[in-house]
């Protein structure tokens, strides 16, 4: 029987990392050592009985060091070979933003073939390491016909969620990825199958209107989180830095200080685009009839880090804020 084909990129993070010793699960990132290309496949020799894998060189980093020049390097990647007779692929990546690329991709890669990312809690040194069977469930979603159109997906821990809404909740346990409003997507499950229990309603991938052919850069969007006493003098330093767009991350259900207010009214002045999320984690933030009239919009349900990904691109299509509310309502 021919396997399916599985295109596999790895860009970094704990599941290829090498720390000290077995115990060593906190502070292998200071070691900078990493698996050499092809090794992290060999410890899974199961990998050949579910597909046929074709590892593809890319640049390894830790999550915190991925920048949106690498996802605009790793989006050409992808769409290259996903051209080719593959029937998905799958990326490693660490798990501190795994979320933001995969939600990257999920709006800008043009494929319904399956695209699954894929990362680890404990280095592949260390004891009861979860990068060998995370590995090998993310190949056997990506060989399942069933995983086609249904968006970037994310599998850590047997479990399947959507890029939009997964996120990534503890600093340690394995069982760190949740989606808080929607749950997950389904399940690698210990009998070998693959099952799916819901699809996103979301537009993504051949759907989405983002065009990035040929761009190099992305533009700049910052984020600020509130805090009692803020004063906006960070939204006043993110518009001198040159941000075309910031995030407020407001407390509750979106609101900052009076202050902060006052400073987005300013870079609202400055021609800045402004979205307001919340810091809470969870919920929809509404378009209030006072936000509408100063030009603001809202992030509906996305964490502000998304919420800086879908304004970074819905910035490459306009500057009008209602035309950018109606892409958070659909995205």
């Amino acid at each position: 029987m021919t396997l399916p084909r599985i295109t596999l990129v790895f860009t970094g993070g704990t599941i290829d990392s090498i720390g000290e010793d077995r115990l060593d699960l906190a502070w292998y990132y200071e070691k900078g050592e990493r698996l050499g290309p092809g090794e992290l496949v060999a410890r899974v020799p199961e990998v050949a009985r579910v597909a046929e894998v074709e590892e593809v060189p890319f640049r390894r980093l830790a999550g915190g060091a991925i920048t949106p020049a690498d996802w605009l390097q790793l989006l050409a990647r992808l769409n290259e070979r996903l051209q080719q007779p593959v029937q998905g692929a799958v990326v490693t990546h660490g798990t501190n933003t795994l979320e933001e690329t995969a939600y990257f991709l999920n709006l800008t890669l043009k494929t319904d073939k399956p695209v699954v990312v894929v990362g680890a809690m404990r280095p592949s040194s260390g004891i009861s390491a979860d990068g060998d069977l995370n590995l090998l469930n993310a190949i056997r979603v990506a060989a399942q016909p069933a995983s086609g159109g249904r968006g970037v997906l994310v599998l850590l821990n047997d479990t399947i969620h959507a890029a939009r809404d997964v996120t990534k909740t503890n600093t340690f346990r394995v069982q760190t990825f949740a989606s808080p409003d929607s749950g997950p997507l389904g399940y690698a499950d210990s009998d070998g199958r693959v099952i799916f229990y819901r699809s996103t309603t979301r537009k993504h991938t051949t759907a989405a209107e983002f065009n990035l052919t040929g761009r190099e850069t992305l533009p700049r969007v910052d984020v600020v989180v509130t805090y009692a006493g803020a004063d906006g003098a960070l939204i006043d330093a993110a518009v001198a830095a040159g941000a075309e767009g910031i995030v407020s991350a407001g407390s509750g259900a979106g609101r900052p200080t009076p202050l902060e207010d006052e400073a987005i009214d300013r870079a609202r002045q400055r021609g800045v685009l402004v979205c307001q999320a919340s810091r809470v984690g969870s919920g929809r933030v509404a378009r209030s009839p006072r936000l509408r009239r100063r030009g603001i919009v809202t992030a509906d349900n996305l964490q502000p880090w998304k919420a800086r990904i879908l304004l970074m691109l819905a910035l490459t299509r306009t500057r009008d804020p209602d035309q950018v509310q109606a892409m958070f309502e659909e995205y």
